[in-house]
């Protein structure tokens, strides 16, 4: 025992320090992970945060934009509403009664409703944004989360608030995403204990989570973070307030699942532990029985089968030839396969098969005395056929004449941590088509701008001068002055409320928000509309069709889009206009030709392009904003129909719009049509 002990010592100081080490690191990486789950719902809570003070801060400019007339007509007020996808909304003046709701219900305006509302009554009383928590809705009574934004118009305080369902709420799909654990449970809770949104689906109607998740609201009611148990299981839960709203992120994920990415390492670490122990009891057993060789060798080799069996790494041992003559059992799930199985078989009966010759190729080396052991990265046939990725060391054994006996061989299976890069990988390449695509969004930004301070200015400049002449020399200008700078003014406001018209549809159509609603209907009697509609000398257009042609259009859209082609024929081209309707196959063909200049050649790939016009031709001498023909596709698109550019012999252009017979989705985009329209 005196030889034994000094050796022992030494051994079990440094056994226990490396425990002590290794639960220290254990501890360590178990805050870790459990503060990057803080994090991670912080960061999640503060996405939402930003996405209400967007919505407010959107909501705002709006309203001051559309909704500050005396007046808000519901035209106006159903298409700012239109533009948020909002189900409900309400417009209040000073004194919180209703002036605008949607869907429209008469019998509810003027009546005083803020007081049933706090978010509406803080709003109304104090002048500052407010979210409510889970409420009915004013005109559809079905439960939502409403968003209410003052704001300042010549006429008083007017508070525009819209409503979000509970159950569709745009916020569900976010946490759907927010935080990327298996089994997570994430849900927006207001002040009742409503549940406003969450990462799964919930029964209709106003849910609480004290009935969907009794034990976590139990949690939640003594702390803000912290563990419990349910059903055996402990879960991790944390929750953050959303300021500025009467809500609550809160997260919650079994511990199993936070802290499984460190079973691994603390697995690899134990068991390094635990084989560093053992070499140490048997260097101490060397030293301190030297005089019983052979039973100590015999208590040798018993360990060594120990570690060798229970290590969490796979590990073989092969001959010379290759076949494996020994496995442990982790060697055996990781290849899905037992050790019977296993045993007598090649290893290159088990290599992927585009690695067989590299494994082959440093066996042989080994064979030969070239090398003594190898690292390498190579890929293992599970028994159910997919490809394990694995890391392997080997050393070549030799006998006590220095001759290769055996292939001793770690192998640790890198699959998991090889698909975790690959997710790496692909969420840079998403982050990075991300950019690209705000980069796009920010250059159409710039263009809708620039539009704006061009296209929308001079129509109001032309009303402002105007009006000032009118003001200033209203009694000494004759009746025929007069007339004419009235006529300049109503022409300038025509053209801004035009210009106002394309710009709602665009968001509208930028938003999703304009859905086509294909119907049966007579084209031949929806194109003399239109044609009547203009206004033109009968003369200068001409309609040639059928007594009845029917296809499927949105009627409104169809009118659109006929208007739009048909101001383009009158405003860029030259009469005689010709509308022709002609049958062919399943389609109908709606031509508008015109005897103008035709369109310039360098500029017919860009006819669908929003914010284009033409550099050369009449283009240059005709006002516009470059959006007519790009709103013409985008509908066409919506409706189902296709839109083509066709010059006319010998000069002019002709538009053929192309409507199915038939019902059913559009197979041709805008964007896709191989000869682009004007």
């Amino acid at each position: 025992m005196r030889f034994l002990a000094a050796p022992l010592a030494v051994w079990l100081v440094l056994t226990c320090g490396g425990a002590t080490v290794l639960m220290g690191v254990e501890r360590a990486t178990r805050d870790a992970v459990i503060q990057r789950y803080h994090l991670r719902v912080g960061l999640a809570a503060d996405f939402v945060t930003a996405i209400v003070g967007d919505l407010i801060s959107r909501q705002r400019t709006q309203a001051s934009a559309f909704l500050t007339d005396q007046t808000v007509a519901e035209r106006d007020f159903t298409r700012s509403v239109g533009g948020f996808g909002y189900p409900a909304a309400v417009l209040l003046d000073s004194e919180g009664r209703l002036l605008q709701v949607l869907p429209a219900n008469p019998a509810l305006r003027g009546q005083k409703i803020s007081a049933r509302y706090p978010h509406l009554h803080t709003a109304v009383t104090e002048g500052r944004p407010a979210v409510s928590p889970v409420v009915p809705s004013v005109a559809r009574g079905m439960p939502v989360v409403a968003f209410a934004v003052p704001f300042d118009t010549p006429y008083g305080l007017r508070v525009f608030s819209g409503a979000v369902g509970v159950r569709d709420s745009p916020l569900s799909s976010y946490l759907a995403t927010a935080i990327p654990l298996s089994g997570v449970k994430v849900h927006l809770v207001d002040t009742d204990d409503s549940i406003v949104a969450a990462n799964h689906t919930h029964p209709q109607g106003v849910s609480q989570l004290g009935n969907e998740e009794t034990a976590l609201s139990a949690a939640l009611s003594r702390a803000e973070q912290g563990r419990y148990n349910e059903d055996g299981a402990w879960w991790r839960y944390t929750s953050r307030s959303i300021p500025g709203t009467p809500w609550r992120l809160s997260a919650a994920v079994t511990e199993d699942v936070l802290f499984a990415s460190t079973s691994g390492s603390r697995a690899a670490g134990r068991a390094a532990l635990l084989t560093a122990s053992l070499v140490g009891l048997l260097v101490v057993a060397a030293t301190g029985r030297a005089r019983r060789n052979r039973r100590e060798l015999r208590s040798s080799e018993l360990r060594l089968r120990k570690v060798f069996d229970n290590s969490r790494i796979g590990m073989s041992l092969a001959d010379l030839e290759g076949r494996l003559v020994r496995v442990n059992p982790t060697l055996c799930h990781m290849l899905g396969r037992t050790e019977h199985d296993l045993i007598g078989r090649n290893v290159a009966d088990l290599t992927h098969p585009d690695d067989v010759e590299q494994s082959l190729r440093i066996i042989q080396d080994c064979r030969n005395g070239r090398i003594g052991g190898f690292d390498v990265d190579k890929r293992y046939v599970h028994a159910d056929g997919r490809t394990v990725d694995a890391a392997v060391t080997a050393s070549l054994l030799r006998d006590e004449a220095d001759r290769p006996q055996y292939i001793a061989t770690q192998i640790i299976d890198m699959t998991e941590r090889h698909a975790l890069e690959s997710e790496r990988r692909h969420a840079a390449a998403e982050l990075a088509r991300h950019a690209e695509r705000l980069e796009h969004a920010n250059e159409q930004m710039a263009d809708f701008m620039a539009m704006l301070s061009h296209d929308v200015r001079q129509p109001l400049t032309t009303i402002v001068s105007a009006g000032e002449l009118l003001l200033d020399d209203w009694s000494g200008m004759s009746d025929d002055d007069r007339q004419h700078y009235v006529s300049r003014m109503t022409s300038a406001g025509h053209r801004a409320d035009q210009l106002v018209s394309e710009i709602l549809t665009l968001a509208q159509l930028d938003a999703g928000a304009l859905t086509a609603r294909p119907a049966r209907l007579d084209v031949t009697h929806a194109v003399r509309e239109v044609v009547t509609a203009q206004g033109a000398d009968p003369q200068t257009i001409t309609v040639t069709a059928p007594d009845h042609a029917v296809a499927f259009a949105d009627p409104v859209h169809l009118h659109l889009l006929l208007g739009n082609l048909l101001t383009n024929a009158l405003k860029y081209g030259a009469p005689p206009v010709r509308v022709t309707v002609t049958p062919d196959r399943d389609r109908l063909l709606i031509r508008v030709s015109d005897q103008g200049e035709g369109v310039p050649a360098a500029f017919i790939p860009h006819l669908f392009e929003r914010f284009t016009r033409a550099e050369t031709g009449v283009a240059t001498t005709k006002p516009g904003t470059g959006l007519g023909l790009y709103l013409v596709a985008r509908l066409a698109q919506a409706s189902g129909a296709t839109i083509a550019y066709q010059p006319t012999d010998p000069h002019g252009t002709t538009f053929v719009l192309s409507l199915p017979c038939t019902p059913g989705p559009s197979l041709v985009t805008a964007a896709a049509l191989p000869v682009p329209a004007r």
